[in-house]
């Protein structure tokens, strides 16, 4: 009982680093940049890759170029927060409407997120929570917003009524790979669901002052926390991800609270990850009233009057192992590779059936830098001298046309991976970042 007291003060105090809760009402865009809660907690990397659902590498060609999961009716309209770093109910509850409305037509569509704050103690209310709080519903029902309405504070007391609960329940979550295809392929097949990133300072002037249909990308360095949002589209021309938001249903930049962020080209790293899951009802008297219209995760059966969840597609390994795992491809109803096993730092090698850094190979490639890989991509703080500098002399000013990095006004922290050419880096040293 003590660890758990200590576990849960830990979670707790993280979750509130992340939050930025403020006390302000009201999410119109604005001239002068707002701040708005945030609250979601990244998944410990370990446990988001042991519960991955792989799909097949061939899937990205089954998919459209754009896709706006409104266009099917079924993404509810864009709620407010408030001020409660609750986003991560937010998330899931527009995902179980979501859920509902693609699987079985969807009435009611307007679900309870204080529920989830009130009633979901594996989470931490208005201080944070994840992507598994969707898990509250294996066992539990959802409920109508009309019956427990949101409050945007954890000091309500749950309502938990047996005959308010809707008679659905959450199978087969999982986490999805972090890439654009599987993100894309995830929505598409299951549903808009559950979507996280790390949300820095130019977030807010973006949400604020941004015009419709500009996408955002990140260009400064200043974490504020995580954030959830329900992943509803993509647009591969634009290069980005049509997100709602839980700001307001007139807010941000589309003046519908939604929002575009690109696939990639950001200053950091936003740690984009995504969780989505199935949808079963609990009574029924017939199979057919179980089907969730999904083939891999198999054929949901009624026992009893009860949804049984279906035995999931099994495909036998091939035998190789750089095509990744064998996996059940929705789109084709076969088993297919799930691709390269490998992330950007490393190469693949079927004779040992390993995947092997590319770090120690004289070549600051994809996925290095200075930091991860310092034998292979240079480096540098501090340098030069002002005797190198125009007249043997530094005032603080780099004069381009008559000083170089030799001197000491116009060094700079360099690091070879950043994707800026600076300080010693040339083509030849550093060519992933001084490439012409």
């Amino acid at each position: 009982m003590k660890t758990k007291m200590i576990l849960r003060m830990v979670f707790v105090t993280a979750a509130a680093i992340l939050c930025i809760i403020t006390a302000s009402q009201g999410f119109a865009k604005q001239q002068k940049v707002k701040t708005h809660p945030l609250g979601d907690i990244d998944l410990p990397k370990a446990f988001y890759k042991a519960h991955l659902k792989l799909s097949a590498m061939d899937m990205a060609g089954e998919l459209p170029a754009s896709y706006d999961a409104r266009s099917e009716g079924i993404v509810t309209s864009a709620k407010n927060q408030g001020s409660c770093g609750s986003c991560w109910a937010f998330a899931s509850v527009g995902a179980f409407e979501s859920h509902l409305l693609k699987a079985y037509g969807g009435d009611p569509d307007d679900l309870s997120e204080q529920q989830q704050v009130s009633c979901n103690t594996a989470m931490w209310g208005c201080s944070g929570g994840s992507s598994t709080a969707i898990r509250y519903w294996e066992s539990k029902g959802a409920e109508n917003e009309s019956y427990f309405p949101y409050t945007a504070s954890d000091a309500t007391e749950c309502q938990e009524a047996a005959n308010e609960q809707l008679g659905y329940r959450v199978t087969d979550w999982h986490t999805v790979p972090a890439t654009v295809n599987d993100f894309k392929n995830s929505l598409y097949t299951y549903g808009p669901s559950y979507f996280r990133f790390d949300v820095h300072s130019d977030f807010y002037t973006y949400w604020n002052n941004g015009s419709p249909g500009q996408v955002y990308v990140n260009q400064t360095t200043s974490l504020q926390g995580g954030h959830a949002v329900l992943l509803i589209g993509w647009d591969d021309s634009k290069g980005a991800y049509l997100c709602k938001n839980s700001w307001g249903e007139n807010s941000g930049p589309n003046n519908d609270g939604t929002f575009w962020m690109a696939y990639s080209g950001h200053a950091n790293n936003l740690n984009f990850g995504m969780a989505n899951f199935s949808l079963t009802p609990v009574g029924c008297s017939s199979d057919s009233e179980c089907d969730d219209g999904l083939y891999c995760n198999g054929q949901e059966t009624c026992v009893s009057g009860s949804c049984q969840a279906g035995t999931a597609v099994t495909c036998a390994d091939d035998g190789i192992f750089c095509n990744g795992s064998e996996v059940c491809n929705e789109a084709t109803q076969q088993c297919g590779s799930s691709g390269d096993p490998c992330d950007s730092s490393e190469t693949c090698d079927e004779g040992i059936d390993q995947c092997v850094s590319k770090c120690g190979n004289g070549v600051c490639e994809l996925g290095e830098n200075c930091s991860t890989c310092p034998s292979d991509c240079i480096g540098g703080s501090n340098g030069g001298t002002c005797g190198a500098c125009f007249k043997g002399t530094c005032d603080g000013i780099c004069h381009p046309k008559k000083e170089d990095y030799t001197c000491s006004d116009c060094w700079s922290t360099y690091c070879c991976g950043d994707g800026v050419c600076e300080g010693e880096e040339n083509s030849l040293n550093c060519a992933i970042d001084c490439q012409q």
